[in-house]
C-alpha cells in the first residue's frame, strides 16, 4: 500500500508574447518521449494534444505527466481549476502568461499568488522572456505494492461502503474528500468486491456518465471476466450500472446499494429522493473542488440526512492519490482561485445583531489589499451557493457591472450581496426580444419580462439584479439579510434605478424571506433549473415609480395565468410552494354566485358528488386559498385541496403522496376540509 509520496509536482509560469512563450514550450519539451502531455489552449502547437477551452470540463479524472495552459486571454479560471488536478504526482504544469499590463484585479492578484509561491517553494519557477530555459526532469514513479489500495484512506473508505451494504438499512454514508484522494476509485473497488461477494445490482449515479468513468475504471479491473459497455459492467447476472439521477428517481430501479458521485453538484432536492427511495446509499463529494461547492452542499446536506436518516455515517478521505502530501501545487491551488476560502468562524461574530452591522459598498481594490475580508467574502458565497466557481470571483474583482454590498460586525463580513446591472436596453432591442427574435446574454430580468411576461415597455428600466446573498449561518434569522436589502433598496433609489430584482430555485423558506423584505413574485420558470433542480422564481422591487408600474402590470398577468398554469406546466409543483406562491399572488376576489354556492354545500355535506360540484369547488377555493385562515387547515388538508382542486392529479398519485387508501378516503377528506371553510 502507497501510504506516502515524495514526488513532487513543479509549475513552470513562462511570461512573455504569444510568440516567445510558444517556441519556450517548443524548446522545453524537445525531446521528451514517453511522456503524457496536452496543452489546453485554442492554438495548435507543433502538433501536441491539445484540448480546447470549451472542452476541458470533459478531463476531469484524467493524468497527464505535463499539462501546458494558455493563460492568454482569455483567462479561464475555472479551467484553470479543472486542469490543475490532472497533473500527476512528479509531472510539471506549464503556466502561459502575457506580459502586457494588467488592469485586471484578479490578474493582478493571481499573479501575486504566483510570485509568492516561486519565493517559497523550489518546484515553482518564473521565467520571463529572454531569461534562460530550464531542463525539464522527471524522478523515476514510486512503484505501487501489490494492494489493490494506494493510501490506507482508501482501504479505511472501501471498508466503510461495505459496511453500509451488509450492516443496518437507513445509515447512509458521506465519503468526502479533496480532489485526488481517490473517492471515485474507491467507489469502484467497493461496487467490485460487492459483485465478487455474490451482490447482484450495484447502482451508479452522477450528474453525468463521464464524471462517474472513474467508478467503473476501478471496478473493471477488478472483475477481468466482466462484460464491459460504456456505463454497464456485467458479470453472468449480476451487475454495475449507470443511471441518471432523473432517470433513476423516476424508475425507482432496485439496487442492493446506490452509489451516488460528486453528490454535490446534484440538487439536494433529488438527493432527498433518493434517499427516501433507497435504504443502502453512499454520496461522495470533493469538499474543495473546482467548483468550490462541497462546503456548502455538507452543510446543507447534513440537515437533509439529519431530518430523514439520523444514524448517517460519514467518512473524510485526507491522503492524496494522485500526488504528494503537502504538494505545493495543490496549495497553488487553493490559494490562487480561493478554494478553500471559508466564512469567519462563528465564535467571532456569535453576538452579532442588526443594529450592531455596518452597511457598505465593497472597494475591490480594497479587498485585493485585503486577504482575509477577500476569504470572508467569497468563502460565504462558497458555503451558500452551490457551483461557486473560481470564475464567479473573477467576475466579482473584475466586471464593472458587478457591485458588491456587505454587512460587517467588529471589521468581519457576515453578509454579502453581489448585484449586476442590467437594462437600459434601446427599443429595436426591446422589440425583437419582446418577439422571440433576439436573446442576449445576460440582462435576465428585462429579457424575461420582455419575453416571458410579455411587458413591452420593460427593457428601457434600469435594473439591479441580485446574483448573490449570503447571510453567515451562525446568525440567521436576526434580520440582518432583510436590513442588507433594505440597504440596497436605499442605494438604489439614490442612484435612479427602476428596480431591484432577483431571479432562484424557488422554496417557500426563501420565498418567506424576500416577501418579508417587499418582493413580490412576477414569474415562475416552466422548467427545472440544472442546479437546483427547482424551478426559478422571479421576484421584483420597484425603486421608481415607472419600475412599480412595471410590477404590478406583471404580477397581475402572473395572477390571471397562476389557476390555469396550476394545472398544465405545474401540476406536479410541490404543493406547499402552490401556497406560498398563492399567498403572495393574493390572487383577485372571484364572485361565487348563488348556484355555486349551493353546489359547495351540498358536496360538504355529502348530498352531491365530488364530479358535479368540482367546478364550483375550485373556484371558490382559489378565493380560500389566499387568505390567512386557509392556513389554519392541517398540512394533509391543505394539500389534497391544492392536488386535487388546482392541480387535478389522478387520484391514484394522491393517495400515494398523502397516504390515503384510494379515492374514497380522499372524498371523505376533502368533505371536511370544505366544511371547515365553509
Amino acid at each position: 500500500m502507497n501510504s506516502e509520496m515524495v514526488l513532487y509536482r513543479a509549475c513552470i509560469t513562462l511570461q512573455g508574447g504569444n510568440q516567445w512563450c510558444y517556441r519556450s514550450v517548443s524548446a522545453l519539451l524537445k525531446n521528451l518521449e514517453n511522456k503524457k502531455i496536452v496543452i489546453v489552449s485554442d492554438t495548435d502547437l507543433d502538433g501536441m494534444p491539445r484540448i480546447e477551452r470549451s472542452q476541458v470540463r470533459n478531463y476531469l479524472g484524467n493524468e497527464f505527466d505535463i499539462v501546458i495552459f494558455d493563460g492568454m486571454k482569455p483567462f479561464s479560471a475555472d479551467n484553470l481549476g479543472i486542469i490543475l488536478g490532472t497533473v500527476k504526482a512528479g509531472g510539471t504544469f506549464i503556466l502561459l502568461l502575457s506580459d502586457t499590463c494588467e488592469s485586471s484585479l484578479w490578474m493582478r492578484r493571481f499573479q501575486q499568488v504566483i510570485a509568492d509561491f516561486e519565493h517559497q517553494y523550489e518546484s515553482f519557477t518564473m521565467i520571463r522572456a529572454g531569461d534562460g530555459l530550464p531542463a525539464l526532469t522527471f524522478p523515476e514513479q514510486q512503484k505501487f505494492s501489490d494492494s489493490i489500495y494506494q493510501t490506507e484512506d482508501q482501504q479505511q473508505a472501501v471498508t466503510a461502503i461495505l459496511k453500509v451494504v451488509y450492516g443496518h438499512r437507513r445509515r447512509p454514508l458521506v465519503l468526502s474528500s479533496d480532489r485526488g484522494r481517490g473517492k471515485s476509485a474507491s467507489l469502484g473497488i467497493a461496487a467490485a468486491q460487492l459483485i465478487n461477494e455474490g451482490k447482484k445490482s450495484i447502482v451508479v449515479t452522477a450528474p453525468s456518465l463521464a464524471i462517474a468513468e472513474t467508478v467503473f475504471e476501478h471496478a473493471r479491473r477488478l472483475l477481468p471476466e466482466a462484460e464491459v459497455t460504456r456505463g454497464r459492467i456485467s458479470v453472468n447476472d449480476a451487475k454495475i450500472q449507470f443511471v441518471a439521477p432523473d432517470a433513476l428517481i423516476e424508475s425507482q430501479l432496485k439496487a442492493d446499494v446506490l452509489l451516488v458521485d460528486e453528490a454535490a453538484a446534484i440538487p439536494a432536492s433529488m438527493l432527498e429522493d433518493l434517499l427516501r427511495l433507497y435504504s443502502r446509499l453512499v454520496f461522495a463529494t470533493t469538499l474543495h473542488g473546482y467548483e468550490g461547492t462541497g462546503r456548502g452542499f455538507s452543510v446543507r446536506f447534513q440537515q437533509i440526512l439529519q431530518q430523514n436518516t439520523p444514524n448517517w455515517h460519514h467518512y473524510r478521505m485526507e491522503m492524496p492519490i494522485r500526488w504528494a502530501a503537502n504538494d505545493p501545487l495543490e496549495k497553488f491551488s487553493f490559494n490562487a482561485l480561493l478554494l478553500d476560502a471559508e466564512p469567519v468562524a462563528d465564535e467571532l461574530i456569535i453576538d452579532a445583531q442588526t443594529e450592531l452591522c455596518s452597511f457598505e459598498k465593497c472597494d475591490r481594490d480594497q479587498l485585493l489589499n485585503d486577504e482575509q475580508s477577500l476569504r470572508e467574502l467569497f468563502g460565504l458565497m462558497v458555503l451558500a451557493h452551490y457551483r461557486t466557481r473560481p470564475s464567479d470571483l473573477q467576475m466579482m474583482l473584475d466586471r464593472e457591472d458587478v457591485t458588491v454590498y456587505a454587512m460587517r460586525y467588529k471589521g468581519h463580513i457576515v453578509a454579502s450581496a453581489w448585484l449586476v446591472k442590467e437594462g437600459g436596453l434601446n427599443d429595436d432591442l426591446a422589440v425583437s426580444i419582446h418577439a422571440g427574435q433576439r436573446r442576449l446574454k445576460g440582462h435576465l430580468l428585462p429579457q424575461s419580462l420582455l419575453a416571458h411576461v410579455g411587458i413591452t415597455t420593460a427593457g428601457a428600466l434600469n435594473y439591479q439584479r441580485i446574483t448573490r446573498i449570503a447571510v453567515h449561518p451562525a446568525i440567521q434569522q436576526r434580520g440582518i439579510g432583510d436590513a442588507l436589502l433594505q440597504q440596497i433598496h436605499v442605494v438604489a433609489v439614490k442612484n435612479s434605478v427602476d428596480i431591484v430584482g432577483a431571479s432562484f430555485g424557488v422554496s417557500s423558506e426563501l420565498l418567506t424571506f424576500w416577501s418579508h423584505s417587499g418582493f413580490v413574485p412576477v414569474r415562475l420558470g416552466i422548467h427545472h433549473g440544472d442546479v437546483t433542480g427547482s424551478h426559478s422564481v422571479m421576484l421584483l422591487q420597484g425603486t421608481s415609480p415607472k419600475g412599480q408600474v412595471v410590477i404590478d402590470e406583471s404580477r397581475k398577468r402572473f395572477q390571471q395565468q397562476w389557476p390555469y398554469l396550476l394545472s398544465t406546466q405545474f401540476k406536479q409543483l410541490d404543493a406547499d410552494l402552490v401556497i406560498s406562491l398563492s399567498q403572495l399572488l393574493a390572487l383577485p376576489e372571484v364572485v361565487i354566485s348563488q348556484w355555486d354556492r349551493q353546489d359547495i354545500a351540498a358536496f360538504s355535506h355529502a348530498h352531491r358528488g365530488y364530479e358535479f360540484s368540482q367546478a364550483a369547488l375550485r373556484l371558490w377555493m382559489f378565493s380560500r386559498i389566499c387568505h390567512p385562515d386557509f392556513l389554519q387547515l392541517t398540512k394533509q388538508q391543505q394539500q389534497l385541496c391544492v392536488m386535487t382542486l388546482f392541480q387535478q392529479r389522478e387520484w391514484s398519485d394522491v393517495a400515494k403522496r398523502l397516504a390515503y387508501t384510494g379515492k374514497t378516503q380522499i372524498i371523505t377528506a376533502l368533505r371536511e376540509a370544505v366544511c371547515l371553510l365553509l
